[in-house]
Order: C-alpha cells, then structure tokens, then sequence
C-alpha cells in the first residue's frame, strides 16, 4: 500500500469536496464545510501544491472509435515486478497501474480503440519487459467508476450542494464515438493537466470566446466524453487497505451481486467482465479487519462462488494520472 499520512479533517472535507466537484470554488467549499473561506482556500492551494490530491479530468478515446477497455494481470519474473508496472503505467492508454499481492503481481487497465486492442493484446502487452504470464479481461459493464467513488465523509446534503450534476458513464463499447473536434481535444489537453483550469484560461487556449468554451465543456460532459476527477489516495482518506477482488457468482446471479456492490460505500470501482470471474471489484477500507468483514458479509457471499483477493501494495497510476511525477 502506498504509504501516506492522514490528512487533518478540514483537509479531508476539502479532497470529499474536490471528489464531488473538482471545479467548485473554495467559497462554495467554504460554505458547504461550515469552515472559514479564507482557510479552505490556503488548505486547499496546499493540498493541490503538494499534489496530495490532483484535479484532472479524464477523457474517453479522444481520437474517436468504439472503446475496448481491458484488464490485464501480469505475472512478472523475479525482481521485476517494479518495472513491468513502471512500463504498464507509461503507456498513454493505461487508467490505473497497481502493483499487488496474489497470483497477478501488477494489474493495470487499458482504455483501446477497438480496432487497435488486437495487436494490444496480443504483441504489445506479452512483450511487457519482465512479464512472464498476461491475463486479460474485457470490461463489458461498468456499474461503478471510481470518479463515482464519494467515501462517505460528507452527508448527503453536502454532495448535493457541491454537485452540478452526476456525470454519466456511456456503456462500454455500445457506440462508435466520433473524433472530439480540435478544440475540445485542446480542452480535453488542458483539463488533463489542471481539471481547476478556468474557462477564461480555456477559451484563451482555445481562441474560442469564454460562453463557447464553457458550453462545449458541459457538452463534453454532459455526452460521457469527459469526467471529472479528484486522484487521491484513499489512505490520506483513512482508507489505507485497498484491494482488488474478482468474484465468480453463480449462473444468474452475478447482476444481483453487483447491484448489492454498488451499495456499499468503500467499493470504488466494480465491473463486469469477461473471463472466469464476472466482476472485478477496487475496495478501500479503513484496515484489514473492516475487509475481513467485508470479505465475509453474507448479504453478497451467499451468491458466489468464488472470491480471489489481492492487496494493492503500491499505485503507480491512478484515472490516468502518473502518481510518481
């Protein structure tokens, strides 16, 4: 597990706050936390310097296409765990880049183009440096996504005051999604590097006038394009156990599973896939004791069939971010 240090809980309400609504105004924050504006702006300036929590906004397949998103557990030789990881999280296409515990020593995802995962899958990932066995699984629903994950620091009415709106999730590869424009691709660019960029800032990157740039933003949200995305690492969150799971239900079962899933707040990211197991689960919990009795909740057990375990020791990427850069 990455090793960090809990945060204050004033700093913790601003990242809750940042998870919600990576653009809200520190005095919007302010007001929503009950707390002095002028200190939720120092603290926050603070949390984005040190780059304990990152603002970025994440976009799906910018060149256009039918998306094909994967998740790939390498076996790695001896010693090379670090850089098969290293490798994984540099590729452009790569979300997120664990190294773990279990059978899999690295487990990473990769958002393709579906006309390019063949050669993905077959020349490029086997030809990892240090990968000696490659697992592969089609993400073919999405029930949970971790810009979707709110850890239950703040109260309902709290994220509603915060929210704009909820970002929705287009299926995963239901559609064919046409090129972004150039300037949404600029855009798309900018937020990447700074998700608090400010629409005047955008429509000067842009050359497009502020309205136009602030309607083609909503736009790209608003069409499942572009997500909004507070990266942190749920230990400065008390959340220092991560874990990925893969859950095998029995026949007809695994919907009910999942639905049960999506309920529970530590879960942080959850699909369904292809292969032996039908769900892939992303858990945070505050120890191992709170994942031994998550593990053991008969209200989601009872339906399967087999639950296969690994604690993330290390994050190399997170939503498509770089966490050692």
């Amino acid at each position: 597990m990455n090793v960090t240090r809990a945060l204050t809980p004033i700093d913790r309400g601003i990242v809750a706050a940042l998870q919600v609504n990576g653009r809200a105004g520190w005095r919007r924050i302010a007001t929503v936390l009950d707390a002095p504006e002028r200190t939720v702006a120092s603290r926050g300036a603070e949390l984005l310097r040190s780059r304990q929590v990152r603002t970025t906004y994440f976009t799906v397949l910018p060149q256009g296409g039918v998306l094909d998103s994967t998740v790939v557990h390498a076996r790695c030789a001896s010693g090379m765990n670090r850089l098969t990881a290293t490798a994984a999280a540099e590729r452009p296409t790569s979300v997120f880049t664990y190294l773990t515990t279990g059978d899999a020593d690295c487990v990473f995802e990769l958002m393709n183009e579906r006309a390019r995962s063949l050669s993905v899958i077959l020349d490029e990932i086997p030809g990892l440096p240090g990968a000696v066995g490659i697992e592969t699984s089609t993400v073919l629903k999405l029930y949970k996504g971790t810009h979707q994950w709110l850890p239950g620091i703040l109260s309902p009415d709290q994220v509603a005051a915060l929210r704009d709106k909820e970002q929705a999730w287009e299926p995963t590869g239901a559609v064919e999604l046409a090129p972004l424009r150039r300037e949404e691709q600029e855009i798309a660019r900018i937020l990447a590097a700074d998700g608090r960029a400010t629409i005047e800032e955008i429509a000067r990157a842009t050359a497009l006038s502020p309205a136009s740039a602030r309607r083609r933003l909503a736009h790209l949200q608003e069409s499942g394009r572009m997500f909004d995305r507070a990266v942190v690492e749920p230990a400065i969150l008390g959340f220092p156990v991560e874990a990925i799971l893969r859950i095998r239900t029995f026949p007809g079962r695994t919907e009910s599973v999942a639905k049960r899933l999506t309920r529970v707040p530590e879960v942080r990211y959850l699909a369904f896939t292809t292969g032996r197991h039908q769900l892939f689960v992303d858990i945070a919990c505050t120890d191992h004791a709170a994942l031994a009795n998550f593990l053991m909740r008969a209200d989601w057990t009872e339906d399967a069939v087999e639950v296969d375990t690994a604690i993330v020791l290390h994050a190399l990427k997170r939503s498509g971010v770089r966490l050692d850069n």
